[in-house]
C-alpha cells in the first residue's frame, strides 16, 4: 500500500490530534449509522447531535470563507479532518447539504449563501434530493418537473423520486424545466424548496437496506423568486457540473463518503477474519480466503489512490478535480467493485452472514445489512452510464 502522510508539520500533527480527541468524545459509543439506510430514532436523534457537535466547532465549513460561516482553512486540513472520521468511524455528512452549499457558494447570491449556508455549517438544516424522477433516473436530463415564472414566484409541478431521507429534512434542492420548449440538457434550473410549502406531498419509498427514500409531488407549489440558484435554464452546467461562478470553498478533492463505509467495511472483514477461527486456525490462514481478502484490499487501495490522486492535482493546480475521463471511470469501478465486495464478504462468512441478529449474527449483522445496501448505488448514475460520459466527454467518442 502507499504510504501518504500530509500531516508533515508539528501544527498539521497538532491538528490530527485535535479532530482524533473530539471524535472520541463527540461519538463514543462507535455507533454504526448510516442516513441513508437506518430508521431508528434514537439513531437519528444522536446522528443529528454528534453532527451539531461538529457543526459547532466549525469543522462543517472548515474551509469555506468566514464571510459565510467557514474558517478558511486549509485543503491539507481539511483532508486530515476526513482521515479521522474515516478511520474512527464516524457517520457521514447528508451529501446533499454538501451539494446545496457548494452550489450556493459558486452560483448563489450573497443573500442566498446568508440565509441558507448557516444552517448547512451549523448541522441544524438538513436538505433533501430533487434530481431523480420516475422516467429520468441515469438519464436526468430527461426530467419533466416543470417550473414557470408567475409574478414574484415560481410555480412547481411535477414528481420526484429516491429522495433520500427526505422525510427528515427541512429543505430540498430541486432541479426543474423552466423553458417548457426545451429538451435534455437546456432549460433546466434549479431551486431551493422549503419541504412546507403548500402544494408538496411526500410519501415514503422503503428500500431493501431498511432505509427509507422517498416520492415527493409538486402541485402547484409556489416558491419565492429568489429561490432560484444560478443562472435560469443553466442548472445543467453550473449545477450540475460545477461551471462557472467563483472557487470559494478550498477544500477541493473532498474524500468520496462511499468511500469511507468501504474502508471501514474492509477493516472489520479483515479483523473478523483475524479472530475467527474455523477448524482449529484463523481464517486469515485459510489460502482461498486469503486470496478473497487481496482481492478486496486491492480493490480498496485502488480507490484510495484514485483520491490521493484527486487530492493531488487538486492541490498542485489549485482548481480542483480530475477530469471527465479519471472521475467517471473512478465512479464506474466503485459501483461495480461494492456489490462485488458484498458478495464475496458474505462468502468468507458462509451462511451465519445471512444472520440479521441474535447471538448467531457476525458483527451484528453487518455483513448482511452491506450486501442488501450494495445495490443501491445508483446515486449519480449507473455505472453503465458513468462509463458512457467517460467516453463520451473524457474520450470525446461518438454516442
Amino acid at each position: 500500500m502507499v504510504d501518504f502522510c500530509p500531516d508533515d508539520t508539528p501544527e498539521l500533527k497538532a491538528w490530527r490530534l485535535e479532530v482524533r480527541e473530539f471524535l472520541h468524545e463527540a461519538w463514543p459509543s462507535k455507533r454504526i449509522f448510516d442516513y441513508d439506510y437506518d430508521e431508528d430514532p434514537a439513531g437519528w436523534e444522536e446522528y443529528k447531535a454528534f453532527w451539531r457537535a461538529v457543526g459547532k466547532k466549525g469543522w462543517v465549513a472548515l474551509t469555506w470563507p468566514k464571510e459565510y460561516y467557514g474558517q478558511a482553512r486549509s485543503t491539507v486540513e481539511k483532508w486530515i479532518l476526513d482521515e479521522e472520521f474515516i478511520a474512527y468511524g464516524a457517520p457521514t455528512y447528508p451529501v446533499i447539504g454538501l451539494a446545496v452549499a457548494a452550489a450556493v457558494l459558486r452560483h448563489g447570491t450573497h443573500e442566498q449563501r446568508l440565509r441558507h449556508l448557516k444552517g448547512i455549517a451549523e448541522a441544524t438544516t438538513l436538505w433533501g434530493e430533487g434530481y431523480t424522477e420516475p422516467s429520468a433516473g441515469s438519464d436526468l436530463a430527461s426530467l419533466t418537473t416543470r417550473a414557470h415564472r408567475d409574478g414574484d414566484h415560481w410555480v412547481l409541478n411535477g414528481q420526484k423520486t429516491l429522495g433520500t431521507a427526505a422525510h427528515q429534512c427541512d429543505w430540498m434542492f430541486v432541479l426543474a424545466r423552466s423553458d417548457p420548449n426545451s429538451v435534455k440538457h437546456n432549460g433546466i434550473s434549479a431551486f431551493l424548496v422549503p419541504l412546507d410549502t403548500p402544494g408538496i406531498q411526500m410519501l415514503p419509498l422503503e428500500n431493501i437496506g431498511d432505509g427509507q427514500q422517498n416520492q415527493t409531488f409538486f402541485e402547484n407549489a409556489r416558491i419565492p423568486a429568489d429561490c432560484l440558484v444560478g443562472d435560469e435554464g443553466q442548472a445543467w452546467n453550473q449545477i450540475w457540473f460545477g461551471i462557472g461562478g467563483e472557487q470559494l470553498d478550498n477544500a477541493f478533492a473532498a474524500q468520496d463518503t462511499h468511500l469511507m463505509r468501504m474502508v471501514r467495511m474492509l477493516a472489520d472483514t479483515i479483523s473478523y477474519c483475524k479472530e475467527t477461527k474455523r477448524g482449529g486456525a484463523p481464517l486469515t490462514e485459510d489460502p482461498v480466503i486469503r486470496v478473497q481478502l487481496g482481492e478486496l484490499m486491492v480493490g480498496v487501495e485502488a480507490l484510495r489512490l484514485a483520491a490521493l490522486d484527486g487530492y493531488s492535482k487538486a492541490a498542485t493546480s489549485g482548481k480542483g478535480g480530475r477530469g471527465a475521463l479519471e472521475s467517471n471511470l473512478n465512479a464506474a469501478f466503485y459501483k461495480e467493485f461494492w456489490p462485488h465486495y458484498a458478495q464475496v464478504a458474505m462468502e468468507i462468512v458462509g451462511p451465519l452472514a445471512q444472520i440479521q441478529g441474535g447471538k448467531w449474527a457476525q458483527l451484528n449483522g453487518r455483513f448482511e445489512k452491506y450486501f442488501r445496501t450494495s445495490f443501491g448505488n445508483h446515486a449519480g448514475g449507473t455505472s453503465q452510464l458513468k462509463r458512457m460520459v467517460a467516453a463520451t466527454r473524457g474520450l470525446g467518442l461518438p454516442r
